[in-house]
C-alpha cells in the first residue's frame, strides 16, 4: 500500500492571508525591478504563487490553526533575491 500524504486544507482566512502575502511579495518584486521584462511577468507570478503556497503548507501546523501573515510574509520576502 502506498504512503498517505496528509493534504493541507486552507480555510477562507488562510486563503485571504495567502493572497495578501502574494500581493505584498509581487509588489516588492515590481518595486525592485521596475525595468524588468514585463513579458516574463506571468512566469514569475506563477513561480511566486508556488513559493507562497509551499511556505504556507510548512507554516500551517495543524487543522484549526491559522497561517500568520507576518511569519509567512517574512519567509517569502526573505527568499526573494535582491538585484
Amino acid at each position: 500500500m502506498g504512503s498517505y500524504n496528509h493534504l493541507r486544507v486552507f480555510d477562507p482566512l488562510d486563503l485571504e492571508i495567502i493572497d495578501r502575502v502574494y500581493e505584498t511579495a509581487w509588489a516588492r518584486l515590481e518595486a525592485l525591478e521596475p525595468f524588468r521584462d514585463r513579458g516574463a511577468d506571468g512566469e514569475r507570478q506563477e513561480e511566486l504563487r508556488k513559493l507562497v503556497l509551499a511556505f504556507a503548507h510548512t507554516t500551517k501546523s495543524a487543522p484549526g490553526n491559522h497561517i500568520d501573515f507576518d511569519d509567512l510574509s517574512k519567509l517569502v520576502l526573505d527568499s526573494i533575491p535582491t538585484p
